[in-house]
């Protein structure tokens, strides 16, 4: 299930990110703009969906959101430092949506392509915030934010991904790991 990079082709994404993470100049900020050819896939939940902002148990709680027995957008997969597999997926919240992580467990595996979603890779190379930037839980105005969390200048963070001249970044500070 787990698709790995050559370590040629992980260098040129990540060659690729940092242009444009330097160009954009910060991190989830920039335009609000769709991109053409995203597919949009649905799962339907099994039970109320307890998140993390990441991939593990070492992230930061997002909440539990009680769609149990709706279809929710499915983002990506992601596996933890054992190996769980953890659904990258969007919720919506006071009217805001929100890109949040939660177990594969909590969804009905039929009810997707498990085997057809993307599966997040991570690059270890590090970069510099050049500009202060509130932190959300998506690429554009119309998802939420984070309650008195920001992306600071100086800061060290690795580039995740990147959508709608957004980047999705990850830092870990002495008490926790935070994806925005």
């Amino acid at each position: 299930m787990r698709r790995m990079l050559s370590k040629g082709k992980m260098v040129g994404i990540l060659a690729a990110l940092l242009v444009l993470f330097v160009i954009v100049g910060y991190a989830d900020g920039g335009a609000t703009d769709e991109l053409e050819d995203v597919v949009i896939v649905e799962a339907l939940t099994i039970e109320r969906l307890a998140t993390r902002s990441g991939p593990s148990t070492a992230y930061r709680e997002t909440g539990t959101y009680d769609v149990k027995g709706e279809h929710v957008r499915v983002i990506s997969l992601a596996y933890d430092h054992n190996d769980v597999c953890w659904v990258q997926c969007e919720v919506t919240y006071r009217n805001k949506l929100r890109r949040v992580y939660t177990g594969l467990k909590r969804f009905d595996a039929d009810s997707f392509d498990v085997e057809g979603m993307p599966v997040e890779e991570i690059p270890e190379d590090k970069v510099k915030v050049t500009a202060t930037s509130k932190a959300m839980y998506g690429p554009g105005e119309g998802y939420d934010t984070y309650e008195s969390l920001t992306v600071d200048k100086g800061q060290s963070v690795i580039v995740i991904a990147v959508e709608n001249d957004y980047a999705q970044v990850e830092w870990t500070t002495s008490i926790q790991s935070y994806r925005a």
